[in-house]
């Protein structure tokens, strides 16, 4: 700061002197954490920006191709598809059926998923302004689209280490649908959450009718092949001459949070304290990937005559909407 000081008592020869002088006048504090933040949401900015030009071009190749980048949360909020996708452990009462039979527990895991109520089909269907629930909402409220039953079959095998995508596509039945695609050995299975049937790639009674789109937890890729049929598509979509990806393989191996809420209860019958604990680690949730994740547990003991107890607890992971 530069003050100033007059001689007025002078007339005909005024003079000024300058004195410079530090005066502390505030201070603003910028939190590291909210700088990474705002770093982190101009990137998500510049993601989905990124995605509605890629599902525009995607649209000017092959017009009547179904693709979804983007979709909007129940508090309405836009994610890309990809971050939907995430293992999760299915209800414990469907593991222990068939213990010993992976295939079984499969088909019993689709089953389940294509009992749960779909959303009636609305008249116009529009994939640029989807609202898609997490796979914990779609259990609890016991309803979903079909790509709600898609996403939460997905992320059911891929509990099991299965690759798994979500199939976007059409069918001589159902019109537009999502199908779970499984890479196996020797062989790609095409499963129909609606359904809960699985067919081999080659099945001429599949009745998926076009294969357009396919994405996972890394990225969206697009059906550029001429023929989309399921019969002839080649599904290595790492073939870059074949599928058109969103984001670039330098960006695919970036850890992106999940918007999923993992959670489930167990029922078991009471014999000791550790059998519970056991049980517990056993579901590896307490396996968390980001430090803001929180936990929450509830018990619930029913009693039954001579001394016979039934055992509830209710486990749930939540990570904070970023």
């Amino acid at each position: 700061m530069i003050t100033e000081k007059h001689e007025d008592h002078c007339l005909k020869s005024c003079s000024a002197h300058s004195y410079i002088r530090k005066n502390w006048l505030g201070s603003i504090v910028f939190p590291f954490s909210a700088l990474l933040q705002q770093s982190e949401f101009l990137d998500q900015t510049e993601v989905l920006q990124r995605a509605q030009i890629f599902k525009k071009n995607c649209k000017a190749m092959f017009p009547n191709r179904r693709i979804i980048t983007t979709v909007f949360n129940d508090e309405g909020i836009q994610f890309l598809v990809t971050r939907y996708i995430k293992a999760l452990n299915p209800p414990q009462q469907l593991l222990d059926i068939f213990l010993h039979n992976s295939n079984a527990t499969f088909d019993l895991i689709a089953r389940f998923v294509s009992l749960i109520p779909f959303m009636p089909n609305t008249p116009d269907e529009n994939d640029g302004s989807d609202i898609w629930m997490t796979s914990e909402r779609c259990i609890s409220l016991a309803i979903g689209n079909k790509e709600e039953h898609a996403i939460l079959l997905c992320n059911f095998f891929l509990y099991f280490g299965k690759k798994a995508l979500v199939l976007l596509g059409t069918s001589m039945l159902e019109g537009h649908v999502a199908y779970v695609v499984t890479q196996e050995t020797n062989e790609y299975l095409l499963w129909n959450p609606s359904t809960g049937q699985c067919y081999k790639q080659f099945d001429p009674f599949c009745p998926l009718k076009s294969v357009d789109c396919l994405f996972d937890d890394r990225n969206v890729w697009f059906n550029i092949q001429q023929n989309n049929t399921p019969m002839a598509v080649f599904f290595d979509y790492s073939k870059e001459s074949f599928w058109k990806q969103l984001l670039p393989k330098n960006v695919q191996g970036t850890k992106v949070q999940s918007i999923q809420v993992t959670g489930f209860p167990i029922q078991m019958p009471y014999t000791d304290v550790r059998s519970i604990i056991d049980a517990v680690y056993q579901t590896g949730i307490h396996s968390a990937e980001f430090p803001q994740t929180e936990f929450a547990l509830a018990v619930y003991i029913h009693p039954y005559p001579n001394n016979i107890l039934s055992v509830w607890v209710y486990l749930a992971s939540l990570v904070p909407h970023q």
